[in-house]
């Protein structure tokens, strides 16, 4: 299996629709058995932690990735405290290890933690740790920050240096030209030659993502049905599915997709999701308590999955929620949350500060999420 950090760093429908297919059909290994190969890296490490060597910065850098890789595909929440505490304990342990900085930058990173991550990565550079990781990791975070042109930067200078599925996958992901980011992700499936169906499973997720932000519905779902069939464990992937089905009409098959998760996930989105389509309380209620729960102890990464579950059952939260993912990130989708939820909460003082400060000139969706959220400032600028 390729290594955990690369994949940690690619760092978020109609029935009967077809897979999108690619030039060739790349066979990798089964899902279950790639599950079942990362939960025994888990136990294997944590053994080597806690009977053959313990205090070992290596295998604790190794199951902070292993946990966070569990928790990013398979929806495995739970994994964050211990990666969390193993991060931590590195740094403890070996406070001049550019493994053990690496190990914490990349877990607070995961938790959008991202000016201590920035930190602890500046501190890695300064103890020699791999310039390659530390600019992979570093674009992830200006990425997800919202400082695409900086991100862009690093993708292009990695593929520039060496060109492989992770670096043309992640610059793609970066890349808002939709045309020159479908040829980086095709130039990504092309160049790889493993057996794990990881990476390729994200850049299908990628590519969903990047169809459903611009409302290609149908070709989204057409994406994340590929990486769900690639890896049917893809929670995110089972999810998002999900959600482009109901958005296409079939609610069906949208809960089809969602109960599985209930019983394999901690994670609240899927129960968040089945009660907005179902009307069922009890899901919405355990959707909250989960929220709650991962909101006290890590609420820089739940903040915008709690603000969307909170929206349409309590905007005022919700806003509250969309304020402070913006502190952590001013990206588009950031913004459209945060006026979102200003427009439902009917608060106009937040509206308008929101309207003011959303900067993505072209973009009609915020122009008419501003003049909701802000509707005295529209109405001046009618006159």
């Amino acid at each position: 299996m390729l290594r955990t950090r690369q994949l940690v760093a690619l760092l978020v429908l109609v029935t009967g629709c077809r897979r999108t297919p690619e030039a060739k059909v790349l066979r990798t290994t089964d899902g279950a058995i790639t599950v079942n190969n990362l939960d025994s890296q888990i136990e294997s490490w944590e053994h080597i932690l806690k009977d053959l060597r313990p205090g070992s910065v290596q295998a604790m850098a190794g199951l902070v990735d292993l946990y966070q890789t569990r928790a990013q595909y398979f929806g495995k929440l739970g994994g964050y405290a211990r990666a969390a505490e193993l991060a931590e304990l590195a740094v403890r342990t070996a406070p001049r290890s550019p493994e053990a900085r690496l190990a914490r930058a990349g877990n607070r990173a995961a938790l959008h933690r991202f000016s201590d991550a920035l930190n602890d990565l500046s501190e890695a550079e300064k103890l020699g740790a791999s310039p390659r990781e530390v600019r992979s990791l570093r674009a992830s975070i200006l990425q997800a920050q919202g400082k695409l042109q900086e991100a862009l930067s690093l993708r292009q200078a990695a593929v520039s240096e060496y060109a492989n599925v992770f670096t043309l996958g992640a610059l793609a992901a970066a890349e808002t030209d939709s045309a020159s980011a479908e040829r980086h992700f095709a130039q990504a499936v092309s160049v790889y030659r493993d057996t794990s169906p990881l990476p390729l499973a994200w850049i299908d997720f990628q590519r969903g993502l990047a169809a459903e932000r611009t409302g290609q519905f149908e070709a989204a779902a057409q994406r994340y049905l590929a990486a769900a069939e690639r890896l049917p464990q893809y929670a995110a992937a089972q999810g998002h599915l999900a959600g482009m089905r109901a958005l296409l009409g079939d609610k069906a098959a949208a809960q089809a997709l969602l109960r599985p998760l209930l019983a394999s996930t901690d994670d609240p989105e899927y129960p968040g999701q089945l009660s907005a389509l179902t009307g069922d309380a009890a899901l919405r209620a355990q959707a909250s308590a989960r929220y709650d729960e991962l909101l006290a102890t890590y609420p820089q990464a739940f903040a915008d999955h709690a603000a969307r579950f909170y929206l349409a059952i309590d905007p005022a939260r919700a806003l509250r929620l969309a304020q402070l993912n913006l502190q952590q990130r001013q990206t588009l989708e950031a913004y459209d949350l945060a006026l979102s939820a200003a427009g439902l909460a009917g608060d106009e003082q937040a509206g308008c500060a929101l309207a003011h400060q959303a900067d993505f000139p072209g973009s009609r969706r915020i122009e008419l999420l501003s003049a909701r959220a802000c509707p005295a400032a529209a109405s001046r600028a009618q006159r």
